[in-house]
């Protein structure tokens, strides 16, 4: 177990590894933050611009979504820390509020049970089924974040080997690791990917004028649907890049 901290604080040690983050990922942290900022500006445009005839529901939706996109950034805060178990951690909250939000705009009776109403007991492993048939991906990425980062395991929270295969655990600042770096915001951009999906799906209807298009109700405007591919693009990038990044692992240096 390595301790090598010269007296660096737990406030500058974070900093630190958040700079070296940054530097070394420009390029992918501005694909990831536009792809939180989609669901940002969605969830804006409704705001300002729809009018839904029944608002109970979706208020709470859009209470939902926008609780899911401040667990992304969170995610990205912790990503940059290099402590991507954390970060992953978060991301499951994420998909899950989100899958909550499409289940409850679209079941009454799940609607009634989330807001306390009906005196049944909701909890939010329910939606993840039923959202499964509108996006496929979904359930998934909420599994295997389950086994990843919330179910204690020896591969994920154990020590990581060190360059010689010796089992390790290094304290105080983050190790540098491209590969990790990548699959960390490679699973940012899925999971915003997937509240944007979440956030057409409960915002949006099919437009009966244009087809193919989705239409903002109370309003004129009208869009091409665009969250469905993007979430096959990003989940296609992120599980393409398994094979390069291991699992989140414990390592941590301090320098």
């Amino acid at each position: 177990m390595t301790s090598d901290h010269k007296g660096i604080t737990v406030t500058r040690e974070r900093e630190i590894t958040a700079a070296s983050f940054d530097d070394a990922n420009g390029d992918a942290l501005s694909v990831t933050l536009g792809d939180i900022e989609f669901v940002k500006t969605t969830l804006t445009i409704a705001a300002l611009k729809s009018e839904p005839a029944k608002p109970d529901p979706w208020l709470h939706a859009i209470a939902l979504l926008n609780r899911s996109r401040e667990t992304l950034v969170s995610s990205f805060y912790l990503a940059r820390h290099r402590v991507p178990l954390d970060a992953f951690a978060i991301l499951r909250v994420a998909v899950e509020t989100a899958a909550v939000a499409v289940h409850i705009t679209r079941d009454p009776a799940a609607f009634e049970s989330y807001a306390g109403l009906s005196g049944k007991k909701y909890t939010a492993t329910q939606a993840i089924t039923p959202v499964r048939s509108l996006i496929p991906e979904l359930p998934e990425v909420w599994g295997a974040l389950s086994q990843a980062a919330i179910h204690t395991n020896v591969r994920a929270f154990g020590p990581s080997p060190d360059a010689d295969g010796s089992p390790v655990v290094h304290l105080f600042s983050r190790a540098a690791d491209p590969l990790r770096d990548r699959q960390s915001l490679r699973g940012i951009s899925l999971a915003a990917a997937l509240v944007f999906r979440a956030a057409e799906l409960v915002l949006f209807d099919e437009s009966t004028y244009t087809p193919g298009w989705l239409r903002l109700p109370g309003s004129s405007m009208h869009a091409t649907p665009t969250a469905k591919k993007l979430v096959e693009r990003r989940y296609q990038d992120f599980t393409s890049g398994e094979h390069e990044a291991a699992q989140p692992s414990s390592r941590v240096n301090s320098h």
